[in-house]
């Protein structure tokens, strides 16, 4: 999803779905291809270099699986109540980056949940969100920037449901909607593992914005880093 108070695109495009294309989750990044010498769009599983992103997927129909999240635990001082719960749970498998705020440690994350974590380390079950800490990090402050899964009924209440006319729209005509040309996108469709205060948001498979992705934009800049208060990746592009 994106968030449609922040985001802005100077075009909006209709374009046909690529043979294979499905779109599942607004605020990805689709790409330009040609079929039968036709401009369609195509949201590329696995990069290959020399793909052209055309802009940011906004359709009529979706209903998110997954979202981001970003919240703060402070660890229990006490060394045998060494565990915190996160808001969430079914955490994203590597898609979780802890980090001590006074230090700016970022944690190793393990998900054997009887392993005993050591110095550095949080031991986490994605499933239920609860986390285990060693005892270095008691009474620290502790960020985690996270991707995780929603229920059906999570999604709706969370983002709402479309009205019934634009049910289907993509999936059964085959077109969607592209933000192009120059935008302000705040998405949740982003590398949650990366350093947004230093990286070069480049595009990544499945149209995820990442660092160090094998296709580049015509001009990339972060303006938000996900924090407590806005868990979405801002970043103003230039399509086209």
């Amino acid at each position: 999803m994106f968030d449609l108070k922040r985001t802005f695109s100077s075009q909006t495009l209709t374009r046909q779905l690529a043979s294979g294309t499905v779109v599942e989750q607004e605020g990805t990044i689709l790409c330009h291809v040609l079929e039968d010498g036709v401009e369609k769009i195509a949201l590329v599983a696995a990069l290959q270099g020399g793909e052209k992103p055309l802009g940011f997927a906004k359709t009529a129909d979706s209903i998110p699986g997954r979202t981001s999240a970003v919240e703060v635990i402070t660890v229990p001082g006490a060394a045998a109540t060494l565990q915190a719960d996160l808001r969430n749970q079914n955490l994203v498998f590597g898609k979780v980056r802890p980090v001590v705020i006074s230090t700016g440690l970022v944690l190793t994350v393990n998900t054997g949940w009887l392993n005993v974590p050591v110095a550095g380390e949080v031991v986490m079950d994605l499933a239920t969100g609860r986390c285990k800490f060693n005892a270095a990090q008691a009474g620290e402050d502790i960020q985690f920037t996270y991707l995780y899964d929603l229920t059906l009924v999570q999604a709706k209440q969370k983002f709402g449901q479309r009205f019934v006319n634009n049910w289907g729209l993509h999936a059964e005509h085959g077109f969607c909607e592209v933000g192009s040309g120059h935008c302000e996108l705040y998405t949740d469709q982003y590398d949650t593992t990366v350093d947004w205060t230093v990286a070069v948001p480049t595009l990544g498979n499945n149209g995820q914005i990442v660092a160090g992705g094998a296709a580049l934009f015509n001009f990339a800049a972060v303006v938000n880093v996900p924090s407590v208060d806005l868990p979405y990746l801002g970043v103003r592009l230039h399509f086209g």
